[in-house]
């Protein structure tokens, strides 16, 4: 089956915009099989597809037994995981429940990526001070 790449339009950390941007794939008839620094698709989406952005897991690269067999007794299919930050789950049932009813149970498992990003955030902030310091000492040569 041909793969179809394209260029990832919003952030990989803008959960709602990368979801409505797959759903809109999808609608298209694409089916996502990667998210990184690109998109890969197959040409086998199902219009009407939702998907939803699961944070990583501290356990694994994988989500737990459990963790499946809960999301798919609620109608929700495991596709991948995506650059150690989620685990992206799809579903064709119009019906099925949301993964999170409850906003204050979804914003923690959110925490542990707010974390990610500070740290990142930190590393580059020091990362750009060292690369200018030393291309001031280069310079000054």
């Amino acid at each position: 089956m041909k793969t179809v790449f394209k260029i990832l339009p919003v952030s990989l950390y803008d959960i709602p915009g990368l979801e409505r941007w797959l759903e809109e794939a999808t609608n298209l008839g694409l089916f996502p099989t990667h998210l990184g620094a690109y998109a890969a698709f197959t040409k086998d989406g199902v219009p009407g597809t939702r998907y939803r952005l699961e944070p990583w897991g501290k356990i694994g690269t994988e989500p737990t037994p459990e963790q499946l067999e809960l999301y798919h007794a609620a109608g929700w299919e495991y596709a991948f995981s995506i650059a150690r930050t989620y685990f992206l789950f799809y579903t064709t049932d119009q019906g099925a429940p949301e993964l999170y009813s409850d906003l204050a149970t979804r914003g923690q498992s959110l925490d542990r990526l707010a974390k990610q990003i500070k740290s990142t955030r930190v590393m580059l902030y020091f990362f750009r001070g060292f690369l200018k310091f030393f291309s001031k000492m280069y310079h000054a040569m």
